[in-house]
């Protein structure tokens, strides 16, 4: 990275080149073992799963004399937000004839507002190894509840006081459980969502089961 920034600063194209750093997960580790070759914390887990040290990853964004050095933000975001992002950037429109799910953010990069977003979604309908199931997430504002489709089925976070995810709400707060439910079935029909299906095929121990 130091390389490339180098170069652009050299050829005089650091103004005009916007550059995204970033994971598309996070590190590797295992709930299994403690000898991952990742540590996430204080973030629970890793890669795969449906917490933290899973899907809370590094962002640093540069654009030299647009976004000042240093700046930071705990606004939550995601890479659907890049499209956007960048065709604002370079003054162009977003398309019509398809459903954009991520938002410019410009506005909190320049520090001139925020994004008016009720809430994030991950879906994951399908198996990892041994130990994750199908799973979706919901984050609406400090509360993330995990649904999973095998197994508990709820799970639920404050994450302003809790960012480990050590303590689980879910059977405390039954209506704040329901409320998220709700949304991430709305959420589920409005996209189009890959639902798990049961395969007909399966048999019991069997290693060609998918």
């Amino acid at each position: 990275v130091g390389r490339i920034t180098s170069t652009l600063d050299n050829l005089g194209l650091t103004e005009n080149t916007v550059i995204i750093f970033a994971s598309d997960n996070g590190g590797l580790s295992t709930i299994l073992r403690l000898d991952g070759p990742t540590d996430n914390s204080p973030l629970r887990s890793g890669k795969g799963y449906p917490y933290e040290g899973g899907i809370r990853v590094p962002l640093i964004i540069r654009w030299k004399n647009i976004i000042k050095a240093g700046t930071l933000s705990d606004e939550p975001v995601n890479s659907i937000d890049y499209f956007p992002t960048i065709l604002s950037i370079a003054g162009l429109d977003l398309p019509g004839d398809r459903v954009i799910d991520g938002m410019n953010l410009l506005p909190i990069l320049t520090k001139s507002g925020h994004l008016d977003r009720e809430a994030l979604f991950w879906h994951f309908p399908h198996y990892r190894e041994r130990d994750v199931v199908p799973y979706i997430i919901i984050r609406s504002g400090e509360w993330k509840l995990i649904k999973r489709y095998e197994g508990k089925t709820f799970e639920l976070y404050n994450l302003n006081d809790d960012i480990e995810e050590k303590f689980d709400l879910s059977e405390k707060m039954k209506d704040k459980v329901n409320n998220l439910d709700l949304k991430l079935t709305d959420w589920l029909k409005s996209a189009g969502a890959k639902m798990p299906m049961e395969n007909p095929e399966y048999k019991p121990g069997s290693k060609k089961n998918n």
